[in-house]
């Protein structure tokens, strides 16, 4: 598998990766312009780009950038006998003598928004979330949803019982929740063990009506005392009009979007 191939794959499962590239070099130095390497952990890398001394720091750089997200260009010199304080770029010792010039891109991993109910509000949810940047999960019973032919923009399909899935499923601290299935008792019973777990998810959203949040919420504080509930949003979406299944999805997005960039905007909860 070439780093492109596993670029992707690794974009597919949303996992975080750098790939670093060696943009110039002066004197006698290993790595030579165009030479890549795709870095995922310490043990886990493809490519080159020179190995020995600034690969290792290439590879050390990488891990730490992935937890800034930022991509950056740096410089290094590669010698035995270089003064630090007299230089400018970032010394490697090594025998050779010459300079090397690296970007590293970073491919960060993206926040999870799972979405249970491929009806037709979590079918245009999938449509507006497609471009916003996020990693969308879509969990059904259904196997006449739950598949890429009827919902065309999740990046993930999942075919299982709500109940199950909601008990087993791992959620990263910046994850999204979104309810809209097609039953009140599978809304409420993926609400309840989403608050059981304690998941650290950024944003929990149902589709209800206002006695519907009414009773879902009552039952939230009567099971769980200290669940907070300043992430729940119920009726799910902001205050933008439309009744419509279109519309709906977009107020959705919309709410998600205001969560995500911490931006107070009229909601329906």
């Amino acid at each position: 598998m070439n780093i492109y191939q596993r670029a992707l794959k690794l974009e597919e499962q949303n996992k975080p990766y750098v790939i670093a590239t060696v943009i110039s070099s002066e004197g006698s130095v290993p790595g030579k312009p165009g030479f890549k390497m795709l870095i995922e952990s310490e043990s886990t890398t493809i490519g080159t780009v020179g190995g020995g001394a600034i690969e290792k720091q290439i590879i050390t750089e990488s891990l730490s950038l992935l937890q800034s997200g930022s991509n950056i260009l740096r410089e290094y010199l590669l010698s035995d006998n270089a003064i630090q304080e007299n230089v400018t770029e970032t010394v490697v010792p090594m025998m050779c003598s010459g300079k090397v010039t690296v970007f590293y891109e970073v491919h960060g991993q993206k926040a999870n928004v799972f979405v249970f109910g491929g009806g037709h509000v979590g079918q245009a949810l999938l449509y507006y979330l497609r471009p916003l940047g996020f990693h969308t999960v879509l969990i059904d019973n259904r196997p006449e949803f739950a598949n890429k032919e009827v919902n065309l923009n999740a990046d993930e399909y999942v075919l299982a019982d709500y109940v199950e899935y909601t008990n087993k499923f791992q959620a990263a601290d910046n994850s999204y929740a979104v309810i809209v299935t097609h039953g009140h008792r599978y809304d409420n019973d993926i609400l309840k063990i989403l608050y059981k777990r304690k998941l650290k998810l950024l944003y929990i959203g149902v589709i209800s009506s206002k006695a519907k949040a009414g009773r879902l919420i009552e039952g939230v504080k009567n099971d769980i005392p200290d669940a907070d509930l300043s992430i729940l949003h119920t009726p799910i979406g902001l205050s933008i009009g439309g009744d419509s299944a279109a519309e709906i999805a977009l107020s959705i997005a919309a709410e998600i979007q205001s969560v995500k960039y911490g931006v107070k905007a009229p909601n329906l909860k």
